[in-house]
């Protein structure tokens, strides 16, 4: 066993240490980042699947409870933790699971869903570049894949390099994004005309409940990873709530135009909608362009969550973990991930709001807002987050009810709290010990296992 010291970053970017005050920076960076983070291929086609069962006044509502309740608060709450600790969110996680945990479970997970995102908006991308080229992308299958490498080694660059470029990348691809926007309400209004936009009112296949639970879907691993990036940010309150306008901003208009530019045309497949709807070459370079923002933070994040697996501090070890993260995810675009679109994302709403529940009930009310490095692994959490996951998925495909991903983070925090207070009184150790805060102030060091 070994000391692995936290050295402060000083612009280095490394995965483990705290992010130092004097580096923190407004909030509207991280905002930035948020927004490129909503910018993604999967939004245009949940907006496009909801079309099937929804008009636009009902979209609307069901969007203003997704993202203007849950997401703002999960989001607000989880940005908050990352900038009180200027950690990331695998690091966050060892005060709760315990380092051991924190490493190959949560890690595990963060690398996992991260890498799957980031290679299905990939695939996404290389088809939208191989329709442009005139490559069949269902036939002429190595150059769709040849397509699809080169698309994903420069989706993965500015990741590699660190937050900085991230930033600067975010700062340009945005404003290209929103011409996407524009272009697709254009061609719609063009090819489809307002009046059936306006009127389309189709029989519901799908709850109320579901369309939000599915919006939630999609966005609700950033109830965990939003650490990554607010760790950044400074530890205000008010900075950290109106940190997530970046996602309501870029979000809420993204789904509509995903929804309007189905209507007609009755596909999911983006790709297809855009050709259908006659979007010239510089519509894809934009739909390429704009999904670049998403596939930073997806691949910046798995780094981040491999050099906490593997105890990698350096910048130089998480840029060569991003590296080897990107060549193993665009193995998983070629092979197919898009067939499994729907799925993956009812996954994700299972596992990730399970972490969250935990994370965030230890450290807002048995930590008290601090961080410290607890070494070994706590069951109290696995349990929590079985039962989380559990919940979760009793609720989404069982008996389906609710808010799966709702329901499941709020029960994986009570188990937690509960379990925690049991173990206190019964066998209490170091994960039920309060450290006092000078204590946890000082404690900048991770014990690798």
């Amino acid at each position: 066993m070994e000391d692995v010291s936290l050295r402060k970053s000083s612009g280095k970017d490394e995965a483990l240490a705290s992010v130092p005050m004097n580096e923190r920076q407004h909030w509207i960076s991280p905002a930035v980042i948020f927004g490129g983070l909503e910018f993604t291929i999967p939004v245009l086609m949940v907006g496009a699947t909801l079309t099937a069962s929804f008009g636009l006044g009902k979209l609307f509502w069901i969007l203003a409870a997704a993202l203007f309740v849950f997401q703002w608060i999960g989001n607000a709450l989880a940005g908050y933790i990352g900038a009180k600790t200027g950690r990331s969110s695998s690091v966050i996680a060892r005060t709760s699971f315990g380092s051991t945990q924190a490493r190959f479970i949560v890690g595990l997970t963060i690398f996992i869903v991260s890498m799957g995102w980031w290679a299905l908006q990939t695939a996404v991308a290389g088809n939208a570049i191989s329709a442009m080229f005139g490559i069949d992308y269902e036939s002429q299958w190595f150059l769709w894949a040849l397509v699809t490498i080169i698309a994903g080694l420069l989706f993965a660059l500015p990741s590699i390099i660190g937050y900085s470029s991230m930033k600067w990348t975010d700062y340009l691809a945005v404003p290209a994004g929103l011409l996407l926007i524009a272009g697709g309400i254009f061609y719609a209004l063009k090819n489809i005309g307002w009046e059936k936009i306006s009127s389309w009112n189709p029989e519901p296949q799908m709850t109320f409940l579901a369309a939000v639970s599915l919006v939630i879907g999609i966005n609700v691993s950033q109830w965990v990873i939003a650490s990554d990036y607010t760790r950044y940010a400074k530890p205000k309150v008010k900075d950290n709530v109106l940190i997530p306008l970046g996602i309501i901003a870029v979000g809420f208009p993204l789904f509509y135009v995903g929804a309007i530019m189905s209507i007609g045309v009755g596909d999911a497949d983006i790709v297809n909608v855009m050709m259908n709807l006659g979007f010239p070459i510089w519509g894809f370079l934009i739909l390429w362009l704009a999904t670049w923002t998403s596939q930073l933070v997806n691949n910046y994040s798995m780094g981040l969550a491999l050099a906490n697996m593997l105890n990698v501090n350096s910048n130089k070890g998480r840029a060569l973990l991003t590296l080897a993260g990107t060549i193993v995810s665009i193995g998983v675009a070629l092979a197919g991930i898009l067939d499994y679109f729907m799925d993956f994302l009812y996954m994700t709403a299972l596992i990730y709001p399970a972490i969250a529940g935990v994370m965030m009930a230890d450290f807002f009310f048995i930590r008290k807002q601090q961080w410290v490095d607890n070494k070994g692994w706590n069951w109290m959490a696995t349990i929590a987050l079985v039962v989380g996951t559990l919940v979760g998925y009793f609720t989404q495909y069982v008996y389906s009810f609710g808010l799966p991903a709702v329901q499941s983070i709020v029960a994986a925090g009570i188990v937690y709290m509960i379990a925690m207070k049991v173990k206190a009184r019964v066998a209490p150790d170091h994960f039920t010990e309060v450290t006092n805060q000078s204590e946890l102030i000082t404690s900048d060091n991770l014990k690798a296992q």
